[in-house]
């Protein structure tokens, strides 16, 4: 079927995120999403949501998702040609930050859209079929006592065979602290990973990378900053715990940039970021071209349908922001997340949950 866009509709929503997310540099208490509904004039309804991490922002995104998809009414539901035009169009004013993630969430929602006319998962639309995948339990506590409940908890839950957390404490007797605290409460046959957050120097990340390596650690995800390709290559040099990173590239032109230096060892681009579906795909090409194992980052609706259909899929992170929104979440069992074989990303709103948190925006 043939679909065409009569107009974008956007829905904001700021609810709480119970228990927040917490890191050594802030603490995350809300979950501002904007939804975009792309309606089509054959009746066919397409809609995805992103996620900008604070309600100062929820208004700014709000407003470019709407002025953005007034701007495509009438046009085809092609995703791969609108995303080329639509950065294209707005090269001059910069496709990273706000504006891409605007670009991502109407290109999901494009993606829905398509495969809701289908009749099939999205995974399937991009030649995958809908399969179990294995999940790591992303943890939203902070310390060695907290992280090690949840932790607990969450592999009682999930039947998880990994949990990441947070560190940075100010002493890395602290942090070491922490990975032992959480591996007594997990056992031995649960992995271990870590992330900096990007907040440690080259020699702090070289000196507690090596410290982890000796407690068997399995990642050490963004220890620098995520531009300082060059420091993270070097850094890859001397240790042996491997090296993660990805979910704060701007699209697929950094990605390109980060493996062409070597700046990773495995990879996890977030689909808001890297440009939707459509960045995905060109994401997952290019880790497949260096033999690089990618996973997702948050997004597990959609991060669900788009790793069967990436070559070299590795773990989904289930840190699940949107799942007190919707009638029916990301289901996980003996650690592994059940595709949905429902139309689409699978997205099914509670309108009463929509209702209670509705932001004006």
């Amino acid at each position: 079927m043939r679909l065409t866009i009569q107009e974008v509709a956007v829905r904001a929503v700021d609810a709480p995120l119970d228990p927040p997310l917490r890191n050594s540099l802030n603490v995350i208490p809300r979950a501002p999403l904007v939804i975009a509904e792309v309606r089509t004039h054959q009746g066919v309804t397409g809609n995805a949501y992103v996620f900008p991490y604070t309600p100062v922002a929820l208004g700014a995104t709000a407003a470019l998702v709407r002025n953005i998809g007034a701007g495509l009414a009438g046009r085809e539901v092609a995703p791969a040609t609108l995303w080329g035009e639509l950065h294209n169009a707005y090269r001059i004013l910069g496709t990273e930050g706000l504006v891409q993630i605007a670009l991502s969430c109407l290109d999901m929602a494009l993606w829905d859209a398509l495969a809701r006319a289908a009749g099939q998962p999205l995974c399937r639309l991009l030649g995958a079929e809908p399969r179990p995948l294995p999940v790591y339990a992303s943890l939203r506590g902070w310390g060695a006592a907290m992280l090690a409940e949840e932790a607990g908890r969450a592999v009682a839950a999930l039947g998880a065979r990994a949990v990441k957390f947070k560190l940075g404490q100010p002493r890395l007797a602290d942090d070491l602290d922490t990975v032992r605290a959480v591996r007594a409460a997990v056992g031995e046959g649960v992995d271990i990973l870590v992330d900096y957050n990007q907040g440690l120097t080259r020699p702090e990340a070289e000196r507690r990378g090596l410290a982890l390596e000796a407690l068997g650690v399995r990642w050490l995800e963004e220890p620098l900053p995520v531009d300082d390709d060059a420091g993270l290559a070097g850094l890859r040099g001397q240790l042996r715990v491997p090296v993660q990173g990805g979910e704060n590239w701007w699209g697929p032109k950094g990605m390109a940039r980060a493996l062409e230096a070597g700046a990773v060892d495995l990879c996890m681009p977030d689909a808001m970021k890297i440009g939707g579906v459509t960045g995905w795909q060109q994401a997952a090409a290019l880790a497949a071209a260096k033999r690089i194992p990618m996973s997702s980052h948050i997004f597990v609706e959609a991060s669900a349908q788009l790793l069967p259909a990436t070559p070299t899929a590795h773990l989904l992170e289930h840190l699940d922001v949107a799942g007190p929104l919707l009638r029916t979440p990301l289901v996980v069992r003996d650690g592994m997340a059940e595709v949905p074989a429902r139309p689409g990303l699978g997205l099914d709103w509670d309108e009463a949950a929509l209702a209670r948190w509705a932001a004006d925006a």
